[in-house]
């Protein structure tokens, strides 16, 4: 059985929310999972095939020096 977490939002962020998962057409597990997804593989904590997946370039971190 997979786990769960809870979270606090206003109603107003649930709203949104709600209203935005209902016009993409899946329910808001599904967007929460995916929005949770795809700031993990920007911030390289997924694999280069994840990032692909979810559509997230990758790019080299701006200002770091490759020896």
């Amino acid at each position: 059985m997979p786990n769960q977490i809870g979270i606090r939002m206003s109603s107003g962020e649930i709203a949104l929310l709600k209203k935005v998962s209902h016009a993409r057409g899946e329910d808001v597990s599904d967007f929460v999972r995916r929005a949770i997804k795809s700031e993990l593989a920007r911030l390289s904590y997924l694999s280069s095939n994840e990032k692909k997946a979810l559509g997230i370039r990758s790019e080299p971190i701006v200002g770091r020096q490759e020896n």
